[in-house]
């Protein structure tokens, strides 16, 4: 096997090219990813938490990269081409931008993508779960059409997002210090809900039969969605059904997903198929793996 610390000449006019990139960058589609998977990928860098990502690489088989091409993160997606910003009319005109992390914060971005989910669940259940490239960002949103800047005009922030096999993380800039606690929780389940359901497309998470069999899919719309146990109707099939009901589960508390208007209320669960599904989600995932699903959810809330 090569050396990871084997660097072609290709990859250094790469990296070179890389750095003249400017902080803020309009996304555009490319008919193919970059071919960035294997040793002389990594180090990135000579920082110490190289070293750290290598490691990481080596356990998971993962890339964790802060250093990419922009259409790395917007591989064969045509609908968010037309962001750009206009410096001499200082206008934004619509679209995705995305802010490469400040390399100074990346070993406190690790820290937290460790905290809000690695720390969860076994090596083994990662390596098999994970995607294959997690990239490494300040930020990436959707600024609308206005006058100023991009950051000027977010309209809609992604700290983390999933496509393809890549995860996108946010946070690699000054303000993880300032992360309050409801932005960490929202950050944790957002995680942990395209965690869980990349591992459930990647078959290391299976779908249980008993779940399954207790809907009838076919009678699921808008009205009856939660009288089949439905928690969204607008995915109700019924792999994407199992993914709902993870995502719910590491997004909430117990408390509250049982508390009046919570989706285990009786007032809401007038059937009690919701419940009868978690319940069976939760036992998979304990008798499985030996993890508490819901303890995810309950932490920070």
């Amino acid at each position: 096997m090569k050396s990871f610390f084997y660097i072609t000449t290709v990859w250094l006019l790469v990296a070179l090219l890389a750095t003249g990139c400017k902080k803020e960058g309009a996304l555009t589609a490319s008919p193919e990813p970059e071919n960035i998977y294997g040793d002389p990928t990594l180090p990135q860098g000579n920082h110490p938490y190289d070293a750290t990502i290598l490691e990481m690489f080596k356990k998971y088989r993962t890339l964790f990269l802060y250093k990419y091409e922009p259409k790395d993160i917007m591989y064969n997606v045509t609908w968010w081409i037309g962001g750009r910003y206009d410096a001499v009319a200082n206008k934004t005109t619509a679209g995705y931008f995305d802010v490469p992390a400040n390399e100074d914060y990346v070993d406190e971005q690790l820290a937290l993508i460790n905290e809000t989910l690695l720390k969860y669940y076994s090596e083994s259940l990662l390596r098999a779960g994970l995607p294959q490239k997690v990239f490494l960002l300040d930020s990436f949103y959707f600024a609308r059409t206005g006058a100023g800047k991009p950051s000027e005009n977010v309209n809609l922030m992604h700290e983390a997002y999933a496509a393809g096999d890549f995860m996108i993380v946010g946070y690699g800039g000054s303000r993880i210090n300032a992360i309050s606690a409801p932005e960490k929780y929202a950050l944790k389940s957002k995680l942990n809900s395209l965690f869980l359901a990349n591992a459930h497309a990647k078959n290391a998470i299976k779908r249980q039969a008993a779940f399954t069999a207790l809907t009838d899919y076919d009678l699921v719309d808008y009205w009856t969605a939660y009288e089949q146990g439905v928690i969204d109707y607008l995915r109700k099939g019924v792999e994407e059904d199992w993914d709902v009901f993870m995502e719910t589960i590491v997004s909430n508390s117990y408390a509250s997903l049982t508390a009046p208007g919570g989706l285990l209320h009786p007032s809401v669960d007038v059937n009690g198929l919701i419940k009868k599904k978690y319940d069976i989600v939760i036992s998979y995932f304990l008798n499985t793996f030996g993890i508490d699903l819901q303890a995810i959810g309950n932490e920070g809330a």
